[in-house]
């Protein structure tokens, strides 16, 4: 099998070169909300009234849809109002407030039917200034706190981050707060978020000459000598020192388009009402009629539009920017600046800035969205464009066989009217007529686009549990156990009764910035017979991976396996921490948990339980514990982890406490214990086990086991928790 790094790779550069074919519209259960073929052309339309708010009672007959300036006929029996859940209560700005960092429960795989929104917020670092990502930041974490919704699926992506998208699409606040925390200016795009207004050659010349004269007499006579053209050639140098700022401005521009095109082509595939939050400090698209760099980015725009048009992407566009002051500021350079340019330069300022928004509302316009722009409270904005989305009218006109003719016209522009006055009606623009091909993907491709998709595959049933440990001698490492069900495997005959299966296993931890940090990849051949084969099936198997995570930091580790004879794949993922040991802290691995009756429990605390003389055996179910997490009623849970001290100094003084807890309420209060550490050979990593009787009266349910380390004599404290459910 290809290298699996180098695959993930290829395939996140790949994924923008080919697009796929338009199909036959079908039902609408997938979101996908825009379907061109040349059967049928089905768009999307927001209407609103004069408050913004989403107007729902409306009839095809009061619509009216224009392709290229021509009416059509708009198809009744596919006319539909969607609503779409989680959407903000207007004007509150704040709905569910919860801090998603950690889970109270047991994390559920993310399935595409439970997704109502995916949304997309893109911040183009590449052309933000540093208190626009600061702004940014401050209104993106809100938005996770207070807006985002359970069923909301997001991404936080920056355009200057790398080529990972798909992939960053989670559920988890987690993921969302380890990005937002990763969000810095970026000083390679040297951007401000004003044109500064300072002196130039044009300016200091002008001013010596008009003083001079002032000077010589008062008499206002001319005494210096303007050669021919010197005007000329002074505002030749300040347009060339504008435009070669310009020229920047318009790579960086093409550069983020590219990244953009990148995430809505990955779009294209996910489910839910689709839209994109853009944050930059603008985009200037120039005169489309002229050949300029600005130009090149309109054109580009062009295409980046299309895209997210047939992605299904509504997209939002916010001028990070802000609310600014075109005048001149004590932050410019004046000194040497006459009076006699002062609005001058304050007119250039005030065009610079509005032409760096004429990209961003084109952009928002070109895909049936809208610009929010002059305004400091971008989470207003954020409300007004996901309350936008929680209800929208499909509506379905057959075209003619023109509009997909490419030889007769590139572009087909759509008009939508409705005939009630006092409405805002947002559409998108248009659709081009090429037709598009699909390619055909390998097994290794699809292998990989499992493990880049944010949702589980489960042609083969998977669980997983990953650990967090950290070795002595090769350092912090993620311990995958991955339950497999072997009723899914295609298990052949291999002679004498034995029976064999064959299937790959991958695996990769993604960073925050949707890169594969770290990938695994192996072939895996078990054969069996007899009454283990039996219980194989019956119970499935465990298979350990351990993959080495040196960068503290917020990972998706996401694995994949796939049977040989049959091609089907399964896929499991979760979210995983490492510490940042460089901090004077005590740390914890992950729990690894063991189901034990009370019996065996007894045995063990009196040391009856081994494999010494005298002793019980009993089978260890450490492994499929661990991953299953699912315990019965009145059975013993033991638990256990590994302490580390980040610091030279040993651990001295410990103690800790175990409770269980079901949602917020305390349903188990363990004691606090104290640990003789004295006669540890490591004081600076001790195993610590212990176990907790879930009683007969716990009801099924999820619960979570709350392990809590104190280190008294350096006054530090450390906090693991395990999700787990009581089952009958």
């Amino acid at each position: 099998m290809k290298s699996l790094n180098a695959l993930l790779v290829a395939l996140l550069v790949f994924a923008t070169s080919y697009p796929q074919n338009p199909v036959k519209p079908k039902s609408d259960e997938d979101g996908t909300v825009v379907k061109i073929s040349t059967d049928l052309v089905q768009i999307d339309v927001t209407v609103t009234d004069k408050n913004g708010k989403i107007v729902p009672n409306l009839k095809a007959e009061d619509f009216e849809i224009f392709e290229n300036g021509q009416k059509q006929t708009i198809s009744g029996t596919n006319f539909l109002f969607r609503t779409v859940g989680g959407a903000t209560a207007s004007g509150s700005g704040s709905v569910s407030k919860s801090n998603s960092k950690t889970p109270t429960a047991v994390p559920e795989p993310v399935q595409r039917s439970s997704i109502h929104r995916t949304i997309a917020i893109v911040l183009d670092d590449l052309n933000l200034s540093f208190g626009s990502i600061y702004q940014t930041r401050k209104s993106l974490r809100k938005f996770v706190d207070e807006q985002m919704q359970p069923d909301d699926l997001v991404a936080i992506i920056r355009t200057g981050g790398g080529v990972g998208a798909l992939q960053q699409f989670t559920t988890d606040k987690r993921v969302l707060y380890a990005a937002i925390d990763k969000l810095r200016w970026n000083p390679a795009s040297d951007v401000e978020s004003l044109t500064s207004v300072s002196q130039n050659d044009s300016d200091i010349t002008d001013r010596f000459r008009r003083e001079g004269d002032s000077v010589a007499g008062g008499s206002g006579k001319q005494t210096t000598v303007v050669l021919p053209g010197d005007n000329a050639h002074n505002k030749k140098d300040a347009d060339v020192s504008r435009n070669s700022n310009s020229q920047e401005r318009g790579i960086y521009a093409q550069t983020s388009l590219g990244a953009l095109k990148y995430v809505l082509s990955g779009m294209r595939s996910l489910p839910g009402r689709k839209a994109m939050l853009f944050f930059s400090d603008g985009i200037d698209i120039g005169n489309p009629s002229t050949k300029s760099r600005a130009s090149s980015v309109y054109d580009y725009l062009q295409d980046v539009a299309e895209m997210a048009n047939r992605s299904s992407v509504v997209v939002y566009t916010f001028d990070a920017k802000g609310m600014r002051s075109m005048s001149i500021g004590a932050s410019d350079s004046t000194y040497e600046i006459i009076d006699g340019h002062r609005a001058q330069k304050e007119t250039m300022r005030t065009d610079d800035f509005r032409n760096s928004q004429d990209g961003l509302v084109y952009f928002a316009n070109r895909t049936g969205g809208r610009a929010f722009l002059n305004s400091d409270n971008f989470n207003f904005g954020i409300e007004r464009a996901l309350n936008e989305q929680a209800g929208y009218y499909l509506l379905a006109y057959v075209p003619n066989g023109e509009s997909f003719d490419p030889a007769k016209r590139k572009f087909n522009k759509l008009e939508v009217k409705v005939r009630r006055p006092g409405l805002n009606v947002s559409y998108r623009s248009g659709f081009f007529s090429a037709d598009e091909v699909t390619p055909v993907q390998s097994d290794a491709q699809k292998l990989a686009n499992v493990l880049l998709s944010p949702f589980v595959e489960n042609e083969i049933a998977l669980n997983i549990n990953a650990l967090y440990a950290d070795d002595k001698t090769d350092g912090p490492y993620i311990r995958s156990f991955l339950h497999i069900d072997a009723k899914n495997l295609k298990f052949a005959d291999d002679g004498d009764g034995w029976k064999k299966s064959t299937f790959d296993i991958v695996a990769a931890a993604f960073g925050d910035n949707g890169l594969p940090v770290e990938t695994k990849e192996s072939q895996y051949t078990i054969k069996t017979k007899g009454p283990t084969y039996e219980a194989m099936l019956d119970r499935g198997f465990v298979y350990t991976l351990p993959v080495p995570l040196k960068k503290p930091g917020v990972y998706q580790f996401r694995v994949a396996v796939r049977d040989i004879a049959t091609g089907l794949i399964g896929s499991a993922q979760q979210i995983v921490e490492v510490p940042d040991a460089s901090k004077n802290s005590l740390i914890l691995s992950n729990i690894a948990v063991e189901d034990v009756s009370n019996e065996t429990w007894l045995n063990i605390a009196q040391g009856k339980v081994g494999s010494g003389p005298g002793q019980v055996r009993v089978p260890s179910t450490l492994l499929y514990d661990t991953v299953l997490r699912r315990f019965p009623a009145g059975s013993v849970l033991r638990y256990g982890c590994e302490i580390y001290s980040s610091t030279k100094a040993p651990i001295l003084e410990l103690e800790t406490q175990a409770s269980i807890y079901r949602d917020t309420t305390l349903v188990l209060g363990g004691s606090i214990k104290k640990i003789d550490v004295s006669n540890r050979k490591d004081q600076r990593r001790i195993a610590l086990t212990g176990a907790l009787t879930l009683a007969e009266s716990l009801a099924p349910g999820d619960y979570v086991l709350h392990l809590t380390v104190f280190d008294r004599a350096a006054n530090r404290a450390a906090t693991q928790i395990f999700p787990f459910e009581v089952v009958k």
